[in-house]
């Protein structure tokens, strides 16, 4: 049996992992939508996207995160959930 701490250890690594897949295929589908949209800078500099298509392209995101991650770690990644979607 694996000792505790490295237990907790590759827990903590699974979700630091499952978050930086999150935030990228967030930034890929932002992207699609950027392009697809052809979205233009505004006075800042900054491509937005409409609030409500961000929004759904956070949620697929997520989606995409409990599709490949086991179901064991689904209950804890939906309880960081709302952390992530302050992503910028």
């Amino acid at each position: 049996m694996m000792e505790r701490s490295l237990v907790d250890r590759y827990h903590h690594t699974f979700l630091g992992l499952a978050r930086g897949m999150f935030i990228n295929r967030l930034h890929v589908l932002r992207l699609t939508e950027v392009v697809r949209l052809q979205i233009r800078p505004n006075d800042e500099g900054l491509m937005v996207l409409p609030q409500e298509l961000d929004e759904e392209m956070k949620k697929q995101a997520f989606d995409y995160i409990l599709a490949i991650f086991p179901e064991e770690l689904h209950l804890e990644l939906i309880q960081h959930r709302a952390s992530w979607m302050t992503v910028q």
